[in-house]
């Protein structure tokens, strides 16, 4: 099967900058790999039996990559859970009512297709039972929307409840200790051996093309060094595949390293061989000049989630020292958006305005321009996927992953300067909204807002009844006596504010 997918304008590569733009192009595709790109006149003569789909009015570019979600296409919001400090939301999220994972996964699908997004990463939580089932459940429904997928199975093997927990459990009165043994006694080594047969499984049965098997374990203050150095081992010996772990995120997880080894958790990790081109943090909010320099040191990457940060009260993570400093910055939404609907594109507008920092020296400084911007959604979340040189471009050779743009309303209603490059106008003016086409792999999955791969009515449907049953019994007595252990909870953290933060933003101080 042959396309012919036109453009007013084609974006191909944000790499390439200007260069990269090419006015009435196109891209010629043939099974699921781009063959050609170049003007759209001289490749419809070229190839005058290729379908063609598009027209002068759109935007063609490459799909978008989400490179850190958990999955949930049922928000939390729409749960009915609102956001507080990550630490407290935690704790409250025990309310959230639970559907299929096959539903999640294609809802969460069927949100990043629509609003742009050809690949996603989603890193799942690790302590449920039926671990197996429920990510194939996940992996298999991700495959039949449509959407390219990065799969990282989480966990944690300590810190479950609180950081500190065997001493933060002392601080509870007898029936709630009872209740919250079982939550700190378990066998920590037994679920490092389940979590790499769960990875080595997943991977021998799905690692391909559409998919990558990634390793994804939650957070360095959730993980026994043992846990982190096995996770190390197993990555190399499938050819460095990509380690994501939350780090970081919170002045409390910072506070923790510094109170535990004296010294920031990256460095924690540094010593125990993770710090490389196949690190990942997610988040990566309280980091210092000296943490900046050893990942740029390192070549690792970095995922930023400007609307979940915001949303959770972590900071905000100085993406601008990142990228000066050369660290590779990728696109995360979390499933936080600040549309909560996962519109790729207004969050690489929020990162296109939350780093535009202040200074004196206006001359050498210089904010993130729309290229920057597109780089972090396309080329730079492509490699903490997995997808490296194969997705995030429209080159020949590579896999064809694109996505046409309704440009009426961004570039014509009433009247938009011609002056204004198409790049600067989709960073500005775009949304979700105006994507009209999606291609995954070669093929269509969604053509004039409609897919051709999910009965969306049907999916809304089947979700409604799923979530109006609720939580059970069992599931509101465990969260209610959550919330008896709450404020013993956040007692646990008083005091661990006296440390020195030094963070580039003043609203990470907590002045």
């Amino acid at each position: 099967m042959s396309l012919l997918i036109r453009g007013g304008y084609v974006i191909t590569s944000a790499a390439d900058k200007e260069d990269g733009v090419i006015e009435n192009g196109a891209v010629f595709i043939e099974e699921d790999r781009i063959v050609e790109v170049g003007g759209y006149e001289g490749l419809v003569k070229k190839h005058p039996d290729a379908e063609v789909k598009g027209n002068k009015k759109m935007l063609l570019m490459p799909g978008l990559v989400d490179g850190h979600s958990h999955g949930g296409g049922l928000t939390f919001i729409q749960g009915g859970m609102l956001f507080d400090f990550l630490e407290n939301a935690l704790i409250d999220w025990a309310y959230m009512v639970g559907i299929d994972p096959g539903l999640n996964a294609t809802l969460s699908a069927v949100r990043h297709l629509r609003n742009g997004c050809t690949t996603m990463h989603h890193n799942n939580w690790g302590e449920e039972p039926n671990r197996i089932e429920n990510a194939e459940k996940f992996i298999e429904a991700y495959r039949k929307a449509g959407i390219r997928l990065a799969y990282s199975p989480g966990g944690r093997n300590v810190n479950r409840l609180a950081l500190d927990e065997e001493d933060f459990i002392e601080t509870l009165p007898p029936d709630l200790r009872e209740f919250a043994l079982p939550m700190v006694s378990y066998d920590k080594s037994d679920f490092v051996d389940k979590y790499i047969e769960l990875f080595e499984e997943l991977y021998e049965k799905y690692n391909g093309d559409m998919t990558r098997i990634i390793m994804g374990p939650s957070w360095v203050q959730g993980c026994t060094d043992d846990f982190l150095e096995r996770v190390k081992e197993t990555a190399d010996a499938h050819g460095k595949v990509q380690i994501h772990i939350h780090t970081l995120q919170t002045p409390v997880q910072k506070a923790y390293g510094l109170k535990k080894y004296g010294k920031s958790l990256l460095f924690h990790l540094d010593d125990l061989g993770l710090v490389d081109e196949n690190l990942t943090l997610g988040h990566a909010v309280f980091l210092t000049q000296e943490d900046i320099d050893l990942l740029a040191e390192k070549k690792s990457s970095t995922t930023h989630h400007p609307s979940c940060n915001l949303a959770v009260r972590n900071g905000i993570s100085p993406v601008y020292e990142l990228y000066r400093a050369g660290v590779n910055v990728a696109l995360g939404i979390d499933d936080k958006g600040i549309n909560d609907d996962e519109d790729a594109i207004m969050e690489l507008r929020l990162i296109h305005r939350l780093h535009r920092v202040s200074g004196f020296n206006l001359s050498e400084t210089p904010a993130l321009s729309a290229y920057d911007v597109l780089g972090i959604g396309t080329i730079n979340a492509a490699r903490v996927c997995g997808f490296e040189g194969e997705v995030g471009e429209l080159k020949p050779g590579m896999k064809a992953d694109a996505i046409l743009v309704d440009l009426k309303e961004v570039t014509e209603d009433p009247w938009v300067s011609p002056d204004l490059p198409v790049a600067e106008a989709f960073i500005h003016r775009a949304k979700g909204s105006h994507v009209d086409t999606v291609l995954v792999d070669g093929k269509v999955v969604m053509e004039g807002r409609k897919f051709l791969t999910v009965d969306v009515d049907g999916l809304y449907e089947e979700v409604r009844r799923a979530a109006s049953r609720g939580i059970g019994k069992e599931q509101r007595a465990f969260a209610d006596t959550l919330q008896k252990i709450k404020p013993y909870y956040q007692k646990w953290y008083e005091g661990w504010d006296e440390m020195e933060y030094r963070p580039y933003y003043v609203m990470n101080s907590g002045i």
